[in-house]
């Protein structure tokens, strides 16, 4: 078994080795195999007579019967050099935790700076994102286009415009142009999603002032266009996306030029986030004062957003401080960071492979335990999640030939 730690959950990546246990006798009677198990009478668990097994397999055994024991198929039986016994074999399974994504969306609207929220706001986030950058890949969105914070043109935020329905209009609205407003520019990505970004989000942020209106539609339309169309790596893994957005007002943009807000603007931002759950990314809504008299219709726009964002919360989160933000921040963060393991290839049985976490073995399918989520999924439940997600933890995983019973 290998018992491996290190970087990004305190790991670089877990290896769990599932060693199917050998044991029966040749034909000159001597035993084969190097389980503790073998030839030791223990139950061996059946053959499941299927090809293309995950772990591979040799020819069907007659007769033997397939079992409905545990939550996947039968582990293989295996024979080789003409004998009637079973070879076992150890097969390593590379287990890699499950690194989710956040594009944090922050508005830098006028209204943040007047309202004395742009700086908090700015210090929650780097807060969270240099605590959970090992846990996370973060990137970050900033809207209106913080290019045009002093009156300068973004060359990379009019490139995009090539793929808006409207470029002209589109580059119009960053420009100024034909009477459009560049407070009202939808904003880029200003940090890629990626790994260890704390430093370099802190350093945008720490160069950014609040300016122009709230062009919530359109920079979450371009999200679509880049963030949730980014093609996943060459191993093919899913990998979960969320959208954060924080902000204090309703969109301004692009019907109310910046300064008001129209039924077609929030229409158009609710058709964002519908388009961004059906692409698989799911989005938190934080509103910065939104409770008290006044201010009804705007919590529940940002309720709506919430609502659509395909995380399972029928109303945003409302803060009304640094403090609030980050704690709501921390929250959100929490829940995002799983504990489930990738494996490479899928074990045949749950219910004959032994789990431990730090040398202590954790029992299948209980609260503070593990369960096979799916085929390829371990994940780690309750208690042992906690630890788990507390720091550097070694994870050990071996199949056994028999039942592996409670701890």
């Amino acid at each position: 078994m290998h018992n491996v730690s290190g970087s990004r959950y305190g790991w670089a990546a877990l290896i769990a080795t599932f060693a199917i246990a050998c044991g029966g006798a040749d034909d000159a009677g001597t035993t084969r195999g190097s389980s503790p198990a073998a030839g030791s009478g223990a139950a061996r668990p059946p053959s499941s007579g299927v090809a293309g097994s995950p772990f591979g397999g040799g020819p069907q055994n007659a007769g033997a019967g397939a079992s409905s024991a545990g939550s996947g198929s039968s582990l293989p039986s295996q024979s080789t050099g003409g004998s009637s016994s079973d070879l076992c074999e150890v097969v390593q399974l590379v287990a890699d935790p499950q690194i989710p994504q956040m594009m944090i969306v922050l508005d830098r609207s006028g209204s943040m700076e007047e309202g004395m929220r742009w700086v908090p706001s700015v210090s929650a986030v780097k807060r969270v994102t240099t605590e959970l950058q090992s846990k996370i890949d973060f990137g970050l969105t900033m809207f209106p286009d913080p290019a045009n914070q002093n009156a300068s043109t973004s060359v990379t935020s009019i490139a995009m415009c090539f793929s808006a329905p409207d470029p002209q209009a589109c580059i119009d609205m960053i420009t100024g142009g034909s009477g459009g407003n560049p407070g009202c520019a939808p904003g880029p990505i200003v940090v890629p999603v990626g790994s260890s970004n704390a430093m370099r989000i802190s350093d945008v942020l720490g160069k950014t002032q609040p300016l122009g209106g709230t062009p919530t539609s359109g920079t979450l339309e371009g999200l679509l266009s880049s963030y949730a169309s980014e093609p996943q790596g060459p191993d093919q893994k899913v990998t979960l996306k969320y959208v954060l957005l924080v902000t204090d007002g309703q969109p301004t943009c692009p019907a109310g030029q910046g300064s008001d807000t129209t039924p077609a603007d929030i229409d158009a931002s609710n058709a964002a986030i519908d388009a961004l759950t059906q692409a698989e990314v799911r989005t938190y809504v934080i509103g910065y004062d939104t409770s008290g008299a006044g201010n009804e219709q705007l919590a529940q726009v940002l309720d709506g957003f919430a609502q659509r964002g395909g995380t399972g919360e029928m109303k945003h989160r409302p803060v009304e401080d640094e403090a609030s933000l980050l704690a709501e921040l921390q929250t959100i963060t929490s829940e995002i960071v799983g504990c489930s393991l990738s494996l490479d290839k899928a074990p045949p049985r749950a219910d004959y492979v032994l789990v431990k976490l730090d040398g202590k073995q954790l029992n299948l399918n209980d609260a503070n335990g593990w369960m096979l989520r799916d085929e390829k999924t371990v994940e780690l439940t309750g208690q042992a999640c906690e630890t788990f997600k507390s720091g550097s933890h070694s994870v050990e995983a071996q199949v056994q030939c028999e039942l592996v019973g409670p701890a």
